[in-house]
């Protein structure tokens, strides 16, 4: 049969065809002559009507052309062109003369081989009724069903599970086998969802079919098929890569969701409640910080090497207490910042999984930790080890959740559950643990803290206040606590 022939869906003027969604007043003509030079338009020209029309008309025109060029490209590997004109594959002449990546370009000739097995949908294509995207989708899905499927449904019989008396179903399934139904439900299910929904609309599709008894668990549902990789880079980061389960993707989804929505003011650094500026993978990748901290915090995670496993960082306690201190620290006598070169440094912090970091993030990771002093000698050898210590014990923990309600910074709404606890005075330069010197802060505010662009401290009310810098406002007036700052506003 003839790739791109004009073959009718059964019933196919019941499929209602994209391109009468565009009722363009824009001609071909003048949308041609548009596209002759689109560099040359003018589009602040065009009023808002001729802006809404040519939209839709040049995205019609856009799937169109993809599907000229897909029934190009297999017209070329039919009669061996690109072999005939010296390349190695119809894709690597594709992918030469044009730019595109030889994996895209082997997809649109594999794709133009796929189309002529199914003409409906290569019909659809061509007129612009669906996208590519759909095409992948319906074209996946009949390649996933089993040669035994006519033996499974007998022409009578609808596997799409819908009724097949309701006027509005493109096919009749007493006239057709069980394939061609399916492939012309998700074509008239495409003409009015994305290819993320005509997806999902497959795989139930494909649920349906398949029989449950079969044993083998489908791949959607296979934890045996579950991947995750977490590798250090070279840089000092680390690389996220993996696939999961239905149930396990499910359930780490749903422990994102929550985590993960916008929070205005979440990223302001003068308190304000603007939107959140974070992307939605900023989100995640912080949510999922706050998930695996929890964790480890509650205690529940099993003993590794006879602890239980939490962030582990050694660091050399007189390049801790010169990274705590803050510019207003007095000089030394001799007129000396008190802070210390880095020749003098012992060396960097450091982690044993990712090795070394900076001083600055090895002090705020301190201020909510258990400390172990361990003596060393001048050679590095390890001479007494203490007895471990958690600075901010459970009692006074709750007592900061009872006075700060979560996250102190004016304007953060984040929970107690999700903070740590700051040391006003670091305890390496001899801050104590005590509810006068300590402050709730989650962690984007812990580190905005850090940089020294805001100072904190406990007013004569017994609760944290802020100072902003003086490139917020220059006369760096106190700013309540959030909490603090609720009540003053509900009181008023």
């Amino acid at each position: 049969m003839e790739f791109g022939a004009h073959v009718g869906l059964h019933n196919s003027n019941q499929i209602p065809r994209r391109s009468n969604m565009y009722s363009s007043r824009i001609g071909v003509m003048e949308l041609n002559e548009l596209l002759d030079a689109p560099q040359d338009v003018a589009a602040w020209r065009l009023d808002e009507s001729e802006l809404l029309d040519l939209v839709p008309a040049l995205s019609l025109m856009m799937r169109r052309c993809e599907a000229l060029r897909v029934r190009m490209m297999h017209e070329i590997d039919q009669r061996c062109a690109a072999e005939n004109a010296g390349a190695s594959s119809p894709g690597a002449w594709l992918a030469g003369t044009t730019g595109m990546t030889p994996g895209r370009a082997n997809q649109v000739v594999t794709l133009g081989n796929q189309l002529v097995r199914n003409p409906a949908v290569a019909t659809a294509f061509d007129a612009g009724a669906i996208d590519i995207d759909h095409v992948r989708v319906i074209l996946g899905f009949l390649a996933s069903l089993p040669d035994n499927l006519a033996d499974r449904f007998p022409a009578d019989h609808d596997p799409t599970g819908t009724d097949t008396d309701d006027a509005d179903l493109p096919w009749n399934a007493a006239d057709v086998d069980a394939a061609t139904a399916c492939a012309e439900y998700l074509l008239f299910a495409a003409h009015g969802e994305d290819s993320l929904v005509l997806a999902k609309r497959a795989r139930a599709l494909k649920q349906i079919i398949e029989s449950e008894d079969e044993g083998k668990p489908r791949d959607a549902e296979n934890p045996d098929l579950n991947e995750f990789f977490a590798s250090p880079t070279l840089g000092g980061r680390v690389h996220l890569k993996g696939t999961l389960d239905a149930e396990s993707g499910e359930l780490l989804l749903t422990a994102l969701s929550a985590l993960s929505k916008p929070r205005p003011g979440a990223t302001s650094r003068d308190g304000a409640s603007d939107r959140d500026d974070r992307t939605p993978a900023q989100r995640r990748a912080e949510a999922l910080t706050d998930i695996v901290r929890a964790y480890l915090n509650s205690g529940q995670a099993p003993d590794e090497g006879g602890e239980r496993p939490n962030l582990t960082v050694f660091v050399d306690a007189n390049d801790l207490a010169s990274a705590s201190r803050t510019p207003e620290d007095a000089p030394e006598p001799d007129g000396h910042s008190p802070h210390r070169s880095a020749a003098s440094k012992r060396g960097p912090a450091w982690m044993p999984w990712l090795g070394p970091i900076s001083q600055r993030l090895a002090a705020r990771i301190s201020c909510d930790a258990v400390i172990t002093p361990i003596t060393m000698d001048d050679e590095g050898t390890p001479l007494d080890v203490g007895r471990s210590t958690r600075l901010v014990n459970r009692r006074m923990r709750r007592a900061l959740h009872a006075r700060d309600g979560g996250c102190a910074f004016p304007g953060c709404t984040r929970p107690a559950a999700w903070t740590e606890a700051h040391h006003i005075k670091h305890w390496s330069n001899g801050g104590h643990t005590k509810l006068s010197n300590l402050v709730l802060l989650c962690r984007f505010h812990h580190q905005l803290i850090h940089k020294n662009d805001w100072e904190v401290f406990i007013g004569d009310d017994g609760h944290p206040w802020f100072r902003p810098p003086r490139w917020i406002d220059s006369q760096r007036s106190p700013r309540p606590a959030h909490n603090r700052q609720n009540r003053f506003t509900f009181a008023a």
